[in-house]
């Protein structure tokens, strides 16, 4: 089957990694301190639904073609978390060597918070129910995603016009979600953001394969500057728009901006500045971007830790920090940046595109 392509996707996909790594890591830098809002995980979600529903909303789905469509996505995401689980997993009987050893504690005691319970759920795909710390903890979004992609072949199974359906699976959950019926706790409240995320990506698809012309008009440029100044407002923390108990509008808005792009010209400003070869090659190792920062930092702390006898502080968000001044903190972020893009770019080319581009497991 023949896939749609847009650049502009990946790019985004390359803004939205990129932004997870400023929140998460915690020093003092420009980057961490302007990155107020944990909205980008939401943004992927909203992504993703667009991206599937683009390439697959005519694919003949049947009992057959769903076991080839799901396996395809297993192993688009389960080989490199594999991967990182493992390593994560090691690190603990290291770090049980240390403590043992040489009474050396680094940021945890071994086996507590990773415990073999939590390694339970991320082997089996269920990290979502996990502790959000234990393990590679930005990973428990890619067990929602599995489920969203068994849901959304089921619905088009059901149904070839998918967008029959979105509205009456979206409204239940959604409703569901307003009146906490099953939306206390983090677990339950990630897997519905997740869900309503991706069926608004589905459906803001939809309306862009429907009319690619609706918004080719003097306005367009106008409007979408507009989105992207807001995007950038919300992203640094001034919720101009929304508040994050209402976070269902964000999805709504990060819809908005994903359609709006599919029409950008390329005379444009903003797409000279972001739609470049850099961004693009950024969008598609994105994935191991996100998989792989939290090692990345994990490892770089531990150095200037043990290595270079920093000590721990409370940052400004009240979270625990080594203490750097300004220009070690953006000099050190930076650096740790530079190590996550490079070490992606090899988990990218040895781990996903060996296992995603075998045709064995779903020829």
């Amino acid at each position: 089957m023949k896939k749609t392509y847009l650049e502009q996707l990946d790019v985004f996909r390359a803004l939205a990694a990129l932004s997870v790594c400023a929140v998460h890591f915690s020093y003092n830098s420009i980057f961490h301190i302007y990155f107020k809002q944990a909205l980008f995980v939401q943004f992927f979600f909203t992504l993703s639904g667009f991206v599937i529903y683009l390439n697959y909303h005519n694919y003949n789905f049947n009992f057959y073609t769903i076991q080839k469509f799901l396996i395809k996505r297993f192993f688009r995401l389960y080989p490199l978390h594999l991967f990182f689980l493992l390593i994560f997993f090691l690190i603990e009987f290291i770090k049980y060597f240390l403590q043992s050893n040489y009474g050396v504690i680094a940021n945890n005691k071994p086996f507590v918070l990773n415990d073999i319970n939590n390694l339970f759920l991320h082997l089996f795909f269920l990290q979502h129910y996990a502790d959000k710390y234990a393990f590679n903890g930005p990973a428990w979004s890619i067990s929602v995603e599995m489920f969203l992609y068994i849901t959304f072949s089921i619905l088009i199974f059901l149904n070839k016009k998918l967008f029959l359906f979105i509205p009456i699976f979206y409204i239940i959950f959604f409703l569901l979600f307003l009146t906490n019926t099953y939306g206390a706790g983090y677990s339950n409240q990630a897997f519905f953001s997740g869900l309503y995320s991706f069926f608004i990506g589905c459906i803001f698809c939809f309306i862009y394969l429907k009319d690619k012309n609706f918004f080719k008009s003097k306005f367009y440029n106008f409007t979408y500057y507009v989105m992207i100044l807001l995007f950038l407002a919300e992203m640094f923390g001034y919720k101009l728009l929304f508040k994050l108990n209402y976070s269902f509008l964000y999805s709504i808005f990060f819809g908005l901006l994903i359609y709006f792009s599919c029409f950008l010209n390329k005379d444009f400003l903003i797409y000279k500045i972001l739609f470049n070869n850099f961004f693009i090659f950024l969008g598609k190792i994105s994935y191991s971007i996100y998989l792989s920062h939290v090692f990345i930092f994990f490892m770089f702390n531990n150095f200037l830790r043990f290595v270079l006898k920093r000590q721990d502080v409370v940052n400004l968000d009240g979270k625990v920090s080594l203490e750097l001044n300004v220009f070690e903190a953006n000099l050190f972020t930076l650096f740790v940046y530079i190590l996550t893009i490079f070490f992606s770019s090899l988990t990218y080319k040895y781990i996903e595109n060996k296992f995603y581009k075998k045709k064995w497991y779903f020829s």
